[in-house]
């Protein structure tokens, strides 16, 4: 059985193609995000502890982006919610209504004309957001980006695409694998993950001191991915999203402050960053 030739390429051919004017491609979410390297090619990974907020982080990178991107479409797989209630998080943000008063039509005069003023002055925007319907799995999440016409993706979360045969770390491995896929023809994917507890020095299970090492997965995930963040969010709504990798250059952690009622992540102050999250290696300063 004939073989084909060994593929490569030299530093020496790389070299000589590269053009020191020709500037990448990449994408601005806006404060207090804009520091999240987005752009074609990049697979980045969000973790968390359940009910701190990560899927309307999610909503508001995506829609920062597309914001200052007006030819960008997104696609949103989310195994958990329904395209209406993103869209009502969505809105709770964008017309600064809370989203109680939403959820349960409990709105009066001001906020139903926010609402429609938002969702009038915000259309561009909002056609250009998709939400993937089930099956939540890659092959039907890559045939509606093409479909649709997206570049950027949200896979919320990793643990449920992964389906198929096999344990759970051989299929993280293929999710990966796919995930890797799209990224290289082109697309920027979000990756949201499940996060585990930690044991305490007590012994105790806790989500405090949480690690690149606390992502459901981790192995795989962490080899996947080329930026990991991990968002620690405290009772009072101040919060900090650490970076525990970044594979093309330093890691920077975001202070944030967030409004639950608003679904709203807003710049926080850095001395935050001090009571919100603990310092690399899990022990705080």
């Amino acid at each position: 059985m004939s073989q084909s030739p060994p593929k490569y390429t030299t530093a020496a051919a790389v070299a000589r193609g590269f053009d020191p004017d020709e500037k990448p491609e990449r994408w601005h979410a806006g404060k207090p995000l804009g520091s999240i390297d987005l752009r074609p090619g990049r697979v980045v990974l969000f973790g968390a502890p359940p009910g701190v907020g990560k899927t309307s982080l999610a909503l508001q990178l995506v829609a920062g982006t597309l914001a200052n991107h007006p030819n960008l479409r997104a696609l949103i797989g989310n195994v958990e919610m329904s395209a209406a209630s993103l869209v009502e998080r969505m809105l709770a943000r964008l017309a600064t209504v809370p989203l109680d008063a939403i959820q349960n039509r409990e709105l009066d005069l001001a906020q139903r004309a926010r609402i429609e003023a938002a969702t009038f002055e915000q259309t561009a925007m909002l056609d250009r957001i998709a939400f993937l319907d089930a099956p939540f799995n890659l092959a039907h999440l890559a045939g509606a980006m093409v479909g649709f016409n997206a570049r950027l993706a949200v896979v919320d979360y990793a643990q449920r695409f992964a389906t198929g045969e096999g344990e759970d770390r051989a299929k993280l491995d293929r999710l990966m694998s796919g995930v890797r896929a799209l990224a290289n023809a082109g697309a920027c994917v979000l990756l949201i993950s499940s996060v585990a507890r930690q044991k305490s020095a007590n012994g105790s299970s806790t989500y405090s001191g949480l690690s690149l090492a606390a992502f459901r997965g981790s192995s795989e995930l962490e080899f996947g991915c080329d930026s990991a963040y991990i968002l620690h969010n405290t009772k009072e709504g101040i919060g900090a999203l650490e970076c525990v990798k970044h594979r093309f250059g330093q890691t920077v952690d975001i202070p944030l402050r967030f409004d639950g009622s608003l679904q709203t992540f807003s710049a926080g102050d850095p001395l935050d960053l001090f009571d919100a999250a603990p310092a690399k290696g899990g022990k705080r300063p």
